[in-house]
């Protein structure tokens, strides 16, 4: 069984999922859409520890659809990975494909349309909304592919190399449950060093290439679909182990649940 878990009374501080073991979902008419799509449960609810609901890969088969829905004290991002579709931004139609970025803030309401003969792919995040005294809706927005905030990473916490990494979420879009949400790409021989997390969690999913990850001093290797959650206190680093890129989503999240607990 190739899940590892370390559980306490919060839940889950270290895991890793492999590819083959990610919960896969279908979901009939989802939110009154049409016919089925299919969920890959990226994080279970008590990894979030608070901060947010949702972290999936959803495929939205052609001729299926995602249906329109308002969110209501929390917001929504999707990252479209393959294919393109048909986006109802707070009731305005708008043509999507790979590399864009959908942000609907609480408040606001959004649905996805399959229109094409491919597969549509893409990332769902879902976290709350902590800061109630901003204009949440104002920050309501569609980042097209190649409009995304890029940082250049030379050394990450002692790593060998220059990687980089582009900027799902920035700034007040977190609205207090969180403050990274990247895309991250390691050249070959490149690497994040070994970092601990404290007060918050790190998510690493691997959207292509091969690497070695640092789980709190073992070594694992990893590959496209694994999945690879550090929680508060905990340390992890990756280094790229193969001849090609390896591109990861790092998502950070806050822990709004913190209290002192045992193991078990």
């Amino acid at each position: 069984m190739p899940v590892s878990l370390i559980i306490n009374k919060r839940g889950a501080e270290k895991m890793l999922i492999r590819k083959d073991d990610v919960k896969i979902a279908e979901k009939k008419e989802f939110m009154g859409g049409k016919n089925s799509i299919f969920m890959n449960v990226l994080l279970d609810l008590p990894l979030f520890t608070g901060a947010g609901r949702v972290y999936n890969k959803v495929v939205i088969p052609p001729k299926c659809s995602l249906g329109y829905h308002v969110h209501k004290n929390d917001s929504e991002a999707y990252y479209i990975l393959e294919g393109s579709g048909l986006y109802n931004d707070n009731g305005e139609i708008v043509e999507v494909s790979a590399g864009d970025l959908t942000f609907t803030p609480d408040g606001c309401g959004h649905a996805m349309e399959n229109n094409t003969d491919k597969n549509l792919v893409m990332l769902a995040c879902v976290l709350f909304n902590f800061e109630k005294d901003k204009d949440a809706v104002s920050l309501r927005k569609i980042k097209k592919n190649g409009t995304l905030t890029k940082v250049d990473m030379h050394e990450p916490f002692g790593g060998k190399g220059d990687s980089y990494a582009h900027k799902l979420l920035e700034g007040d879009e977190f609205l207090g449950a969180g403050r990274l949400y990247n895309i991250v790409t390691f050249p070959p021989k490149c690497s994040i060093g070994y970092h601990t997390h404290t007060g918050e969690s790190e998510t690493y999913y691997v959207l292509k290439g091969k690497g070695i990850f640092n789980d709190d001093g073992v070594e694992t290797e990893v590959s496209e679909g694994d999945v690879m959650y550090t929680g508060p206190g905990h340390r992890h680093g990756l280094a790229n182990a193969g001849d090609e890129d390896l591109v990861i989503s790092a998502l950070i999240m806050f822990d709004k649940e913190s209290k002192s607990f045992e193991f078990i």
